[in-house]
């Protein structure tokens, strides 16, 4: 085997590699960091790294020295860039962690000079001239600017890793400091693949051509290596998800894109070597190899998803592999609709009739969704009698109703109704026979099953939602802790998606419930001055916010039912502070009751912008 061949093909694989390593990181920071300004400089790095390792790929299979020549002098666009890329980098990562005091000219006159060399590039050989080949590699030869551009960017570079490890010992927690270190040692790896070495001195024609390759292969590997621990350093600046979710986030990502990448790449490579010793035509056993590694990469990381739980997560892997586990166990409403459908198909089956209905009771009202072969109107169903079957003990099999067979559905313990099963003229005698009455039985306790484990997760839900909010603060407060060490004080109120539904949830308790004991809402400072005026009591202090908020709504002049601009305070008024029941709102209102939840929420939300607009005031300094 030709190995100097064989090396040359393994750093074209390599350098397609970086590519796509710096393509891949770019995608992914623009994808869930691009709101960082120390993201969005790096991604200047990467585009530089880029465009360098793309010319390098089209100057593969170039003989044409006048043409290589025109390819290298584009590449520099890439070069001449990257010190003013770094120089914004290091000023993004400066503010992020501590103040920056460089002149704000510094930037736009980085960008000039890159700019200026540039031009020099292309339309004059003061930095490069005609181009030649050393060990088989085409590259320019320096000229008299070369040398001071080259000081510029190795300057630079050390002057932005002194940077970085001044930023890591202002950083406030252990994690921090340790993503900073890798944002250290990868710092120069932008630097070590744009550069272009030759120009220097050319290759030593005394040194073996082969230990040029080696050298590329190797410093391919450090460049994407390297990539790859600034791109996870940056990932967490700027980010208010958990640690824990960016980690996983980014490295199922690597797996699944740049690393099945270049593996497939390598096993296309490899298939291409081995395709004229096999007697093979072209493109046919690479072709085969590089598909079957892509297929099969990705279901190496689905596989090896519990071992990277285990070594990302740590000591939370417990809670959440809990967590998945969950996900993937919610009864969700369709799925309870399709189990029930499932249920009430077999009971029909077992019992020969021709149709059914099941009814689930829903705040003491059915809930018509679930029917076998059947559909029954509105004045049907009003006639179900549902007082009847609620005094209906668990011992009771049927009540008959107009052709039906209805199944009262209650609880484990017997005690509470949770639905009602209905068979339509069954075909079947009574008494059951013992196999059919056991059938009966069984599926009477899966309905049951069901509509009790999904009437607790929703109560689980309902006690778990209030701390989402809180939970994003403390995330919120967590990151900015770890950078700048500054605490938010209190939960932020900027008319988030989550503000409408606080003010919802205090009105629908307004007099008395764990939605306004409990409520976020009670953290404002305007309820905190309210409670003062209330002997100390924030329940009352949020009840007299809501009450001022809901007054600021109220038009001017003699209060009108069914007038227009009164509408969004009458629904408010009479819904939440009086009390009164929908229906009656909506006789009073002379509005649909559709109508009426459509005004409701836009009600809402306006109040909403009314007390973020009083709590921006009460914090206002004094």
């Amino acid at each position: 085997m030709d190995w100097q061949y064989f090396l040359i093909r393994a750093n074209d694989v390599l350098t397609i590699g970086v590519g796509v390593t710096a393509f891949a990181l770019g995608v992914y920071l623009w994808a869930y960091n691009r709101e960082s300004r120390v993201a969005r400089a790096f991604l200047g790095l990467l585009g530089c790294v880029l465009g360098v390792y793309l010319v390098d790929l089209l100057l593969t299979n170039i003989t044409n020295l006048e043409r290589a020549s025109a390819l290298l002098r584009m590449q520099w666009i890439g070069i001449t860039f990257t010190p003013a890329f770094y120089l914004m980098f290091v000023r993004a990562i400066r503010r992020s962690v501590l103040e920056d005091h460089a002149a704000p000219w510094l930037g736009p006159t980085s960008f000039l000079t890159s700019a200026a060399i540039l031009l020099c590039v292309v339309y004059t050989d003061w930095v490069v001239s005609g181009g030649r080949i050393s060990a088989g590699v085409f590259h320019m030869q320096s000229g008299p600017l070369f040398y001071p551009f080259a000081v510029y960017l190795g300057v630079t570079t050390l002057w932005g890793v002194r940077a970085t490890l001044s930023a890591r010992q202002r950083c406030y927690t252990r994690a921090a400091r340790r993503r900073m270190a890798y944002l250290s040692i990868g710092f120069v790896a932008p630097a070590m693949g744009v550069f272009p070495y030759l120009l220097l001195t050319g290759w030593p024609s005394q040194l073996p051509t082969m230990f040029l390759w080696l050298f590329l292969i190797v410093g391919n590997v450090a460049v994407a290596s390297m990539l790859v621990l600034m791109a996870y350093s940056v990932a967490f600046i700027g980010v208010f998800t958990p640690d824990r979710v960016i980690k996983h986030r980014l490295v199922r990502f690597l797996l699944r894109g740049p690393l099945t990448a270049i593996l497939a790449l390598s096993m296309f490579a490899v298939g291409w070597l081995l395709e004229p010793l096999l007697g093979l035509g072209p493109f046919t056993l690479s072709l085969i190899a590089m598909g079957g590694t892509v297929v099969l990469a990705q279901l190496g990381v689905e596989l090896a998803k519990p071992l990277l739980d285990l070594a990302l997560y740590r000591e939370g892997h417990v809670e959440v592999a809990q967590v998945q586990e969950l996900s993937q166990r919610l009864l969700t409403t369709a799925d309870l609709r399709q189990f029930l459908e499932n249920v009430l198909a077999a009971l029909c089956e077992a019992l020969h009739s021709k149709g059914g209905f099941l009814a689930i009771l829903v705040d003491d009202k059915l809930s018509w969704e679930i029917w076998c072969d059947l559909w029954l109107t509105p004045e049907t169903r009003a006639e179900i009698p549902l007082a009847e079957v609620a005094r209906a003990n668990s011992q009771d099999r049927f009540i008959f109703w107009d052709g039906y067979w209805v199944l009262p559905i209650h609880d484990r313990e017997g005690q509470t109704l949770l639905g009602l099963a209905g068979l339509q003229s069954p075909e079947v005698a009574l008494p059951l026979s013992e196999t059919q009455d056991a059938l009966l039985t069984q599926l009477r306790l899966q309905i049951t099953a069901a509509l009790e484990d999904r009437r607790l997760q929703q109560e689980v839900f309902a006690a778990f939602s209030p701390l989402l909010p809180e939970l994003k603060d403390i995330q919120q407060r967590g990151q900015l802790l770890r950078y700048e060490g500054q605490a938010v004080e209190g939960f932020s109120t900027n008319l988030s998606t989550d503000l409408p539904q606080w003010v919802h949830d205090a009105l629908a308790h307004y007099w008395g419930g764990p939605r306004l004991t409990e409520n976020p809402l009670l953290d404002l400072a305007i309820v905190k001055q309210a409670a003062i005026a209330n002997d100390g009591n924030p329940v009352k202090g949020l009840r007299t916010v809501l009450t001022e908020a809901i007054e600021q709504l109220r038009p001017d002049g003699e209060r009108k039912l069914t007038a227009p601009e009164w509408l969004l305070y009458n629904i408010l008024e009479m819904k939440f502070l009086r009390g009164h029941k929908v229906r009656e709102v909506t006789l009073k209102l002379a509005v649909s009751e559709a109508d009426f939840y459509r005004k409701q929420r836009v009600a809402i939300e306006n109040l909403a912008q009314i007390i973020a607009e009083m709590e921006k005031e009460a914090r206002k300094p004094t």
